[in-house]
């Protein structure tokens, strides 16, 4: 565990060091505005002891105006700590957003499957909050805390030694309630960051699926789910609030009883002699000082404790590694697609971690300028097969080659941008027709667009539109129906004619009409090799080979009249189509 704490450190400390000068000059500003403060007291028992009790107004208002002085000078020392703390503050939480969002881009599939959406939302966004607020609070505090604390209580020590005990007394108290409390504390934040990931999810896959959620009238059982989670994350936020709650109000109680035998013991000093009137007031400003550096210390704690419990989830997010790297001497894929791209297995399976594979001793070709088709029923293994081909996940067993040589000894980059993919569902990004069909080359011209367009079949459809290629796309290509958003989406993959082209089941939400022109017209307009994953037997005649699959195993490969003649479940499938069609 301590190896643990020592490297979180080390993980959070370099994105101070940008900010250095201010992480110095904050700390010393809230020093300057704590001297301020300790020695107002002091001052203020002179204008008791000396100019009310001489009756010396000129000494009053020259020791008003030096009060009035300091005050101002730590006013502004204040102001200047509180602008370094939050623009340190601010900045290191923007530097660890960005890292952990450039770090969560580099992982593979496998560890994406690890993480869900909301919870790297979470981390990315509540956790560095609390950090980022946490190491405001402590540049504020570091400095201004001990100068306040150990200043007050010298000034104590000087005004009265005896009274000065009762903080003695108070001291080990306070310390012991504080930790105390704080060990209560930190499980119900760890906890509370899990509920709230689980709330957070439940809220984030109604409001994608409200539509699935009210076609089969779900309102009210997935009420009561985000009820029950939601409750759930009340009840901690409760239990952390009433710790709090109790806390404070019992280290108030503490130190005003602490202040109560202060004015007791004082009034008797003052009846002896022993101390004036006076040094009564500033002691008890001092000894009310402490107090608060000692209340303020049991926040800079609890703001710890959340702190540690937020960087440890970052730290487990950021020490996760990408299990698909690029080796240290690269292979680099030619991407000019007209000198033609082979792609074979070799005895290849493949499992997500289960112990069934998904794929089990797959082997087959792919000549340069090939068109394989891919069906079978749902779990079979199509998509495990087309995402082994730009390894967003690595092979269990066997080998799987791009000419002649094994993808695991490509560079990664240059591999995926060789491959035009186009998912099973379309995804669009907000912006412009034009943003989104230069993904993949941003220096593409619009005759390249347009081809790709064309090729697509969405030429028709965004010609018509009074701005074209700068037609604005909703957040998810919401303003543009299935079939429209499937075409601009392969129309994106096709741009630049990649050596490599993937259809996984891209075509769905086309007509056959379409859908037929879409496969002639990449077949002959293009010399990439091209997989196409699909369901209908009439979208994967024309391939020059067609892969079977049923549960990740290969019942049969060939033409789609090979299969006729002699796969029993291609027969199956094209029948139950083509009587559907009927």
């Amino acid at each position: 565990m301590k190896k643990n704490k020592k490297n979180l450190t080390f993980k959070t400390a370099p994105y101070l060091k940008k900010y250095t000068g201010l992480v110095i000059l904050g700390p010393l500003f809230k020093a300057l505005e704590a001297l301020s403060e300790i020695f107002s007291p002091l001052i203020m028992s002179y204008i008791i002891d000396v100019g009310i009790k001489n009756n010396d107004k000129p000494y009053i208002y020259k020791m008003a105006i030096i009060i009035l002085v300091i005050n101002i000078l730590g006013m502004v020392f204040a102001v200047l700590g509180q602008k370094c703390a939050a623009i340190t503050s601010e900045g290191m939480g923007r530097d660890i957003r960005n890292d952990i969002f450039k770090h969560v881009n580099t992982f593979s599939h496998a560890e994406l499957d690890k993480y869900n959406t909301t919870t790297i939302l979470n981390r990315t966004i509540n956790d560095v909050y609390h950090i980022q607020e946490g190491t405001s609070q402590i540049l504020r505090n570091v400095m201004r805390i001990p100068f306040l604390f150990i200043g007050s209580l010298i000034m104590a020590l000087f005004i009265d030694l005896k009274l000065s005990l009762i903080f003695l007394v108070v001291s080990p108290i306070l310390i012991f309630t504080v930790l105390f409390f704080i060990k209560k504390l930190h499980p119900l934040l760890n906890e509370g960051k899990v509920r709230l990931d689980k709330t957070s999810q439940v809220t984030r896959e109604n409001l994608s699926g409200v539509r699935v959620v009210r076609a089969f009238n779900k309102q009210n059982f997935e009420t009561q789910r985000f009820t029950e989670a939601n409750s759930s994350l009340l009840d901690n936020n409760l239990r952390q609030g009433y710790l709090g709650a109790v806390l404070h109000p019992t280290i108030y109680l503490i130190v005003n009883l602490a202040i109560i035998a202060v004015i007791y013991f004082g009034g008797i000093q003052i009846n002896v002699g022993g101390v004036s009137q006076g040094n009564l007031l500033a002691f008890i400003n001092y000894f009310s000082q402490i107090a608060m550096a000692l209340i303020a210390f049991t926040r800079i704690i609890t703001i710890l404790t959340r702190i540690t419990a937020s960087k440890e989830r970052i730290n487990e997010l950021m020490e996760t590694k990408n299990s698909i790297v690029s080796p240290e001497n690269p292979v680099y894929l030619d991407l000019n697609a007209n000198k033609g791209t082979k792609i074979e297995f070799k005895n290849v399976s493949f499992s997500y971690g289960n112990i069934k594979n998904a794929l089990s001793d797959l082997s087959f070709v792919a000549n340069p300028g090939d068109t394989i088709g891919v069906i079978g029923g749902t779990g079979s293994g199509k998509s495990s097969i087309i995402n082994l081909i730009p390894r967003f996940y690595d092979a269990t067993k066997g080998q799987v080659l791009i000419n002649d040589i094994n993808v695991k000894k490509y560079n990664v980059e240059n591999l995926r941008s060789g491959i035009g993919i186009v998912p099973q569902n379309p995804m669009l990004f907000s912006g412009t027709i034009r943003e989104n069909l230069t993904w993949r080359n941003p220096d593409a011209t619009d005759q390249d667009l347009i081809k790709a367009l064309k090729i697509a079949q969405a030429y028709d459809f965004v010609k018509e539109y009074p701005d074209f290629l700068d037609h604005k796309v909703n957040r998810g290509g919401s303003n543009f129906s299935g079939g429209q958003k499937q075409r601009l989406t392969i129309a994106r993959a096709l741009v630049k004619n990649p050596p490599i082209i993937i259809l996984d089941d891209s075509t769905s939400a086309l007509d056959f009409t379409t859908d037929a022109k879409l496969r002639k017209s990449i077949k002959t307009n293009l010399t990439s090799t091209t997989f196409i994953v699909s369901q209908r037997t009439n979208s994967l005649k024309n391939t020059d080979k067609i892969i079977v699959l049923k549960s990740g195993d290969v019942v049969d490969i060939g033409t789609h009249e090979e299969l006729l003649e002699r796969c029993e479940l291609y027969q199956e499938i094209h029948n139950s189509q083509n009587k559907k069609e009927v």
